[in-house]
């Protein structure tokens, strides 16, 4: 995957965020399931419109920004979180990366304030219009063959200056060292070939 440079070329990356059950904030306290988000965080205060997915009349709800706040911990490190939709309480939210790097970060950071953080999709995009040029659905992978492919790359496994080895990997997930091996082949091997069966169409 191709980094940023002066080029325009960046990363969008999808997560599906599920919050603990006593996160406060207003995109779902509101509803759990909506087809829209807006989000308008200024300060310590923060408004949402949420469309619900029933069709029902536009909700706006109020909140404080506070240290486990999806708007908060997204500016930290420069990104704007884009909430697509709200799915039985589980936030489908897109944002675009410089450097995968970020995405690392980001996802620690998620994980340390709520219940689960997963990478649903990542794709390189390229100009002004965000044009996608490469896209990995990590949906198309068994949850064992996702969770290994998710943790190498949240740990750094895949980068030039990787110091990450594979049995600490394999130590986290608690099983051998050639069974995430095999994992993370039979993973990439799905994805790329996923992406040039798309590439084809």
């Amino acid at each position: 995957m191709a980094e940023a440079a002066g080029d325009d070329r960046r990363l969008r990356v999808d997560l599906d965020v599920t919050p603990s059950d006593d996160w406060d904030c207003p995109i779902v306290d509101e509803t759990d399931d909506a087809s829209d988000v807006a989000i308008n965080a200024v300060g310590h205060e923060c408004t949402v419109d949420v469309q619900p997915a029933s069709g029902d009349g536009l909700i706006r709800g109020q909140g404080a920004v506070t240290e486990d706040c999806l708007c908060r911990i997204f500016r930290e490190f420069g990104c704007v979180p884009h909430v697509q939709r709200v799915t039985d309480g589980t936030m489908l939210v897109t944002t675009y990366v410089d450097d995968r790097t970020v995405v690392r970060e980001i996802v620690d950071a998620l994980r340390d304030a709520l219940d689960s953080v997963r990478l649903a999709r990542l794709a390189v995009v390229e100009g002004p219009e965000a044009t996608e040029q490469v896209t990995f659905d990590l949906s198309a992978l068994t949850p064992k063959q996702r969770e290994g492919l998710e943790l190498a790359v949240v740990r750094g496994y895949f980068d030039d200056d990787a110091d990450v080895a594979l049995g600490d990997l394999a130590a986290e997930l608690g099983i051998s060292k050639s069974a995430l091996s095999q994992r993370l082949r039979t993973a990439q091997a799905k994805l790329v070939t996923d992406v040039f069966d798309e590439v084809e169409r």
